[in-house]
């Protein structure tokens, strides 16, 4: 097991290609979003959001750079009532890595992303791992334990998939509405 997230070998292995429309939550400079737009089609685009602006900034650059003009950056409160100002059921795949354990409605988040998703499109939430003794990251008091966040994607109606763990301190989810 890796000691640090890998986020190009997790998308290698969520099955992520073509034209497919992801959705990429808190994508801050794009460590998710980089790696989807390279497996995408030209065709296929990555909505990547955050509510800053700086590594909004940087990931823009850094997709220009590497000529991947498949990645829409979108600065948004995704807490806020249909926050991504996308349509309803217009995504196939969402990524929510790395936010919930510091939002302060985690539900809002988890709500927009089964909004936006289409009917059988999935998604992963990566998260802390609650159960590691680890001191690096957020305190154990704002992680997700992953039975938690595993009830509530169930209660949006979502099967999951799968669950592993990702790196010494992280752990994901996989889940299908």
């Amino acid at each position: 097991m890796s000691t640090t997230l890998n986020p190009a070998q997790v998308v290698e292995e969520l099955n992520i290609y073509g034209p497919m429309k992801v959705a990429d939550f808190g994508s801050g400079a794009g460590h998710f979003a980089i790696p989807v737009a390279k497996s995408l089609s030209e065709e296929g685009i990555v909505y990547a959001f955050d509510v800053q602006e700086p590594p909004l900034e940087f990931l823009r650059k850094t997709a220009k750079n590497d000529h991947l003009y498949n990645v829409k950056t979108i600065r948004a409160d995704l807490e806020a009532p249909e926050g991504s100002h996308l349509a309803g059921e217009s995504v196939d795949f969402v990524i929510v890595a790395n936010i919930l354990f510091q939002a302060p409605d985690k539900q809002a988040i988890l709500n927009e992303a089964f909004r936006i998703l289409k009917k059988n499109g999935r998604i992963l939430v990566v998260e802390w791992d609650a159960d590691s003794s680890s001191t690096l990251g957020p305190p154990q008091s704002h992680r997700v334990p992953k039975a938690t966040l595993t009830g509530w994607l169930m209660g949006l109606g979502l099967s999951v998939d799968k669950d592993f763990v990702l790196s010494n301190h992280h752990y994901g989810i996989v889940a299908k509405k």
